[in-house]
């Protein structure tokens, strides 16, 4: 399989307070807001994270708070500091490998964004 574009979708309860928190998060409001109950941030060359009200999702076998998504980053504590300053709660970076450090952040229903940073990126 060869992909060209990737959308990462993540369903919340309450889809103003989530929008509010995610426009901390990335710094800045959506890019795109298809309706009511969606708005999208593009947070690379082609990978977006999609916001999306679990009304949206009846049919799908998904809820708020069951997704994780992982970004990867140059400078994780550059990432904590900006996400500090934006009132984001974040945790001290932990150490997986010798090689890589994360930290992940909740959103308002519990869904993990985790910023991870690679020594070998």
């Amino acid at each position: 399989m060869t992909a060209h574009q990737v959308l990462a979708t993540v369903a919340v309860s309450d889809f103003a307070a989530s929008s509010a928190w995610y426009a901390r998060l990335f710094g800045r409001g959506p890019d795109d807001t298809p309706n009511a109950s969606c708005a999208e941030w593009q947070i690379a060359r082609r990978t977006r994270i999609q916001l999306l009200s679990r009304n949206e999702l009846t049919e799908a076998p998904c809820h708020a708070g069951a997704t994780s998504v992982g970004i990867m980053v140059e400078d994780l504590d550059e990432i904590l500091h900006d996400l500090q300053d934006r009132h984001i709660d974040v945790p001290a970076p932990q150490l997986a490998t010798h090689f890589v450090r994360f930290a992940p952040v909740c959103d308002p229903d519990g869904n993990m964004v985790t910023f991870v940073e690679s020594a070998t990126s």
